[in-house]
């Protein structure tokens, strides 16, 4: 959002404290606190290299035979993350207006700009890419929330990331006030009533359930997309995000360049006090980990869409499918043909009947077909995420 200018108001007289009301502060530091936000940085340049490594299962010992012949049973694969927001801001402060005015000062200038934008923006940012995450790998609902439900899909939500192996322990939910507010209302959560002072001091916090940490973020910090142009605002088509549960392992938050720096009067200042600050930042999902991000929705989802390139098959009845981008893990690739139109595929549906595919495979259509490939939740059942349809290549 455009920041237009304002003079400063020298005729009224400005407490020496400073008067803004409501200051932020990080509503996700447990994020960028993680140990993974100091594992995974770049090496060199804006790239970050995540490792995973997969290994075959254990087997019956055969006591009796030695068979010589060993194999290397893990593979190891790479994810390949870009750092994106790389982001700056800088003010002059002229001597007399810091005479004049006993508010402007650096330091009331920096902690402002840290309490209204810096540390929301980052938070901002958070929460949107988390919900992008959740949202292209199909861990969302969007079922209304009411004060007689909000428990019984808390349990569906945090059964679901115990199944993926996600320690309860582990996981944090954010949620905005409308949200928390239907909890603390629900039937079956328990009060406290403190009578031993005198005073009949009722608390209904809820500061943790079920094990799991929960802590309210405001409503406009719970938005599923932003625009970062100039500070942060709300996307046109933005959703807004009621809960957003994750597990901090599952999530990198480098933050690999922070300074800020003054430069005193000079004629190149025009005499003005100059200040600038710079830090670079991001938030990644780790492919590995997915099933650790779980966001609820006030509306539904939108379908992705699968970038695939067809080529002609071996013969008349067989087309090659290729440019799929790797699936991460607890997805895969699921084809279907159909005569002239593409199949019809709507986010959250159960693709049954599909073929799996990967890149490379050859897949049986005709002349005249339109195949479409989707990428599906494995673990919630072959739940499309993402579909993409191109015209039938055969062969000769």
């Amino acid at each position: 959002m455009a920041f237009t200018q304002s003079k400063l108001n020298y005729a009224i007289e400005y407490s020496k404290a400073m008067a803004n009301a409501y200051p932020y502060w990080s509503y996700f530091s447990d994020l960028y606190g993680s140990p993974n936000s100091a594992t995974y940085k770049p090496v060199s340049g804006k790239a970050v290299a995540v490792q995973s490594m997969t290994t075959s299962g254990a087997r019956a010992v055969n006591r009796d035979q030695i068979t010589g012949t060993f194999n290397r049973n893990f593979n190891t694969s790479e994810q390949i993350l870009t750092m994106r927001m790389d982001r700056e801001w800088d003010t002059l402060a002229d001597p007399m207006d810091i005479q004049e005015d006993p508010i402007v000062n650096i330091a009331n200038i920096t902690k402002t700009f840290n309490e209204f934008q810096k540390v929301p923006e980052m938070d901002a940012y958070a929460a949107s890419t988390l919900a992008t995450a959740a949202t292209g790998f199909g861990g969302v609902d969007t079922t209304a929330l009411t004060a007689d439900n909000i428990l019984t899909q808390w349990d569906t939500y945090l059964a679901y990331m115990v199944d993926q192996r996600i320690p309860r322990d582990r996981i944090r939910a954010k949620m905005t006030p409308d949200t928390y507010k239907l909890l603390k209302e629900a039937a079956g959560i328990t009060r406290f009533v403190e009578a031993d002072t005198g005073i009949r001091n009722i608390d209904r916090n809820v500061g943790k359930l079920d094990g799991v940490v929960i802590q309210e973020v405001p409503k406009d910090m719970m938005m599923s997309a932003y625009d970062f142009t100039e500070g942060w605002e709300a996307a046109n088509n933005a959703k807004q995000i009621n809960m957003l549960m994750f597990d901090p392992i599952a999530i990198a938050a480098p933050v690999v360049y922070e300074t800020s720096m003054m430069s005193a009067p000079t004629a190149q200042s025009k005499g003005k006090w100059l200040y600038y600050e710079r830090y670079y930042y991001d938030v990644f999902a780790l492919n590995q980990r997915l099933p650790g991000i779980f966001v609820h929705l006030a509306s539904a989802a939108a379908l992705g869409t699968v970038n695939l390139q067809l080529s002609a098959g071996a013969d008349s009845t067989h087309t090659i499918i290729n440019g799929l981008a790797p699936a991460p893990y607890g997805m895969k690739y699921v084809a279907k043909t159909k005569t002239g139109s593409a199949e019809s595929v709507t986010y959250g549906q159960a693709l049954t009947g599909w073929t799996d595919v990967t890149n490379g495979s050859s897949f049986e259509t005709a002349a005249g077909d339109t195949v479409t490939v989707a990428l599906v939740n494995t673990t919630k059942g072959n739940t499309a995420t993402a579909a993409g349809s191109a015209a039938a290549v055969v062969g000769a």
